[in-house]
């Protein structure tokens, strides 16, 4: 069994089950109905989700219960669980199938439970060219985390300018990669099928999905949840090696596009993020001004051999105004290569600003609430 997390309600406006530190002890997939005040489907399935993207980082945080009417906060407790409370699970409806769940209790839908159901899915995973070279003691340990989700004709799997929540690989069936546009036109950019995989990039680089992907077909996909992606990665350097690469080669054909353009690039940030552009200028060790604009706004990023020295955005500057910048999910962007004048402008590293940036980003929404305030910086390098 799973290590057991409690979900405890830190407030409670308006919600009909919980009170103020009452909450519920969970074991990934189950619910320890001895051990909760109540059990609340809602809740559940948004801890679920935020324990997907999170994993074990999830400690200690909080998030909300999106239930109608209900106004609860949750905050999670890794390795902790309620006492004992005899709460008394409620019999099946009559006439209903004793071995479902039953109606309010949330269920997570894992990989195989048996012995036999995870040596058949390492086996298949043994035959796809990505996990091919993994020894069969740790094709077990990824396929025994993996879920099996099927997706009818016309259903996103992933929506663009969402957060990656999970790692893709198709079983069967064919999907389309789409660029949705902001005014509703749609663009076929690519096809995949069986063996190809999808997700991986927005989990690698921490920015929003840069296009959508829709079943074509009926898709029989396999899914690893965010945290255990992370854990696999760090469990087997091949793998490991084998996204970097794939990072690599994308920052690699974005650089190459930006050195074949010679005046300068344009572009609309929702195709390239700020995120990806500034990876890619720091990447090549670019020189030249960034130039974004978004309605009467204005904003500029100042590089020199791929190092920021300046950043404005109205009447912000240099931190503040690049985490506005990042909040931009469209507007036009040009850069304009060239000498500029940093004498005497202290460097910003860019790295540390792109992660600062997406942590803003989390709280500002609403999905990743830090309790106690959030943590301070990583300190600007030279």
């Amino acid at each position: 069994m799973s290590t057991p997390i409690v979900l405890r309600a830190v407030n409670a406006a308006q919600c009909p089950l919980f009170k103020p530190g009452e909450g519920m002890t969970v074991q990934m997939p189950a619910v320890v109905m001895s051990r909760c005040h109540a059990v609340c489907a809602a809740n559940l399935e948004k801890f679920a989700k935020f324990y997907e993207e999170r994993g074990r980082g999830a400690d200690q945080q909080v998030y909300a219960c999106s239930y109608v009417g209900c106004r609860a906060n949750f905050k999670v407790e890794i390795g902790q669980q309620l006492p004992e409370l005899q709460v008394a699970a409620p019999a099946a409806a009559p006439g209903g199938d004793p071995t479902r769940p039953m109606s309010g209790i949330f269920v997570a839908q894992v990989g195989p439970q048996t012995r036999t159901g995870i040596l058949a899915l390492a086996a298949r995973l043994k035959t796809t060219p990505l996990f091919s070279s993994l020894p069969a003691t740790e094709l077990e340990a990824v396929a025994k985390n993996m879920q099996v989700r099927e997706y009818a004709p016309g259903a996103d799997c992933l929506r663009k300018g969402e957060f990656g929540r999970a790692f893709f690989l198709i079983q069967s069936g064919t999907a389309e990669v789409v660029n949705v546009e902001p005014d509703g036109t749609q663009r076929i950019i690519a096809t995949i099928g069986p063996g190809q995989c999808f997700g991986e990039m927005s989990l690698l680089t921490g920015d929003v999905a840069s296009a959508t992907v829709r079943a074509a077909s009926k898709i029989s996909a396999l899914v690893l949840p965010r945290g255990d992606f992370e854990r696999m990665l760090d469990h087997n350097p091949q793998l490991n090696r084998h996204f970097n690469r794939l990072l690599a080669e994308r920052l690699r054909i974005t650089n190459r596009k930006l050195v074949e353009v010679q005046d300068g690039v344009t572009g609309r940030l929702a195709m390239m993020s700020l995120g990806e552009l500034t990876q890619s200028l720091n990447a090549s060790g670019r020189t030249g001004r960034l130039a974004l604009s978004l309605g009467a706004t204005s904003g500029t990023v100042v590089f020199d051999k791929g190092v920021i020295y300046d950043v404005t955005c109205g009447t912000l500057k240099r931190e503040e105004a690049f985490y506005m910048l990042m909040k931009w999910k469209d507007g036009q962007f040009k850069f304009e290569p060239g000498v500029g004048t940093v004498t005497g402008m202290e460097p910003l590293d860019a790295m540390s600003l792109l992660m600062e940036g997406m942590r803003r980003q989390d709280e500002d929404t609403g999905r990743f609430k830090m309790v106690g305030g959030p943590p301070t910086p990583p300190p600007h390098t030279a």
